[in-house]
């Protein structure tokens, strides 16, 4: 049964009782294309990366339905962000899931395969499954060592950002990935942020300057996160 469509290009729809997320072709001015590429193209790119991941049989959610400017991908439950802000992020709940979605990225890497942006927002987290959602970022160059490091980088530091800094919830899913990484990811992106150390000053005072900012917050904490200071 197809979904009903409207003119809104990620909305919730319901098919035969089941719930899912409908993605639509997207329509932009030249500036959005210039900025964004060309979005037929990256309409397409999403659609395909659903589909690998499906048959690879790994975290994401399955097509459910699809046409030729559309596709609807199965509701996977409330996104970690969903969950911090509802039941709070020093909640067992949050701590669960986050440190779940840890294992899950490590795995994930294990398997060869990048999220490309694994923020938060972007894992959800239910009944005791983690699923990766929004493949927008995903691409087959990023499913290399390169690809992995950023992923983790990406993962923590919008934890960080989330969260105000880095507390126990944070530690235990940096255990929790370092437990399943497999090919040394860790140590890598480490590596990294070590390369970066000298611009820690001046990231440091930006983030005390623009602390009510949510990116510049976490800057601080990433960095000792990574360094090896909490």
């Amino acid at each position: 049964m197809e979904a009903e469509i409207s003119g809104v290009r990620v909305e919730r729809v319901e098919l035969d009782g089941h719930p899912g997320w409908l993605k639509r072709r997207e329509t932009v001015d030249l500036r959005r294309r210039l900025l964004k590429g060309n979005p037929n193209r990256l309409f397409e790119a999403e659609r395909r990366a659903y589909r690998t991941v499906q048959r690879a049989g790994l975290p994401f959610p399955a097509i459910i339905d699809e046409g030729p400017d559309f596709f609807v991908v199965a509701d996977a439950g409330p996104s970690l962000k969903d969950i911090a802000l509802t039941e709070g992020v020093p909640s067992p709940k949050f701590r669960q899931g986050t440190v779940a979605a840890a294992k899950a990225l490590a795995r994930l890497h294990n398997a060869g395969l990048s999220h490309g942006r694994p923020a938060p927002r972007d894992i959800c987290w239910q009944n005791g499954r983690i699923t990766f959602i929004d493949l927008e970022k995903y691409g087959d160059r990023g499913n290399r060592t390169k690809g992995h490091v950023w992923d983790v980088l990406v993962f923590f530091y919008n934890l960080a950002g989330d969260i105000g800094g880095v507390d126990e919830t944070v530690l235990a899913a940096r255990d929790a990935y370092r437990a399943e990484d497999r090919q040394g990811i860790w140590d890598l992106a480490e590596r990294r942020v070590r390369r970066l150390r000298w611009l820690g000053p001046v990231l440091r005072t930006l983030g005390r300057m623009l602390h009510d900012k949510r990116d510049f917050r976490a800057i601080g904490p990433f960095m000792d996160l990574f360094l090896g200071k909490p």
